[in-house]
């Protein structure tokens, strides 16, 4: 849930949800205030948002996230399906672009 009274687009901060093989950007949620964003978070749900915030120094980018972790997992769900060598933590990946604003050349969202 986003907690971010009279966000301005030009603040940045929307959240960036990556294809599989991270070419394509194939959403952009801005972070307004009441928003609630619900996905499955698997080894390939890559999101995030790469560009530094434009915003005020005396505004920040708030939010609230819940995750549900459970004893196992789909083996399809993980890398080389492979869940129990690892253990769960945050898969850094690099992007074909910067950030997927407004890019042609990477935001394609989906039908």
């Amino acid at each position: 849930v986003y907690m971010n009274p009279d966000w301005k687009y030009e603040y940045g901060g929307h959240l960036e949800l990556w294809s599989r093989d991270l070419q394509r950007c194939e959403g952009r949620i801005s972070p307004d205030q009441g928003k609630l964003v619900v996905f499955s978070s698997t080894d390939f749900s890559y999101h995030g948002h790469q560009a530094p915030l434009a915003c005020p120094k005396d505004r920040s980018r708030r939010s609230l996230a819940v995750y549900y972790y459970s004893k196992t997992r789909p083996a399809n769900e993980c890398i080389d399906n492979d869940c129990d060598s690892k253990k769960h933590t945050t898969l850094w990946q690099k992007t074909l672009c910067p950030n997927c604003h407004d890019d042609q050349k990477c935001y394609k969202p989906t039908a």
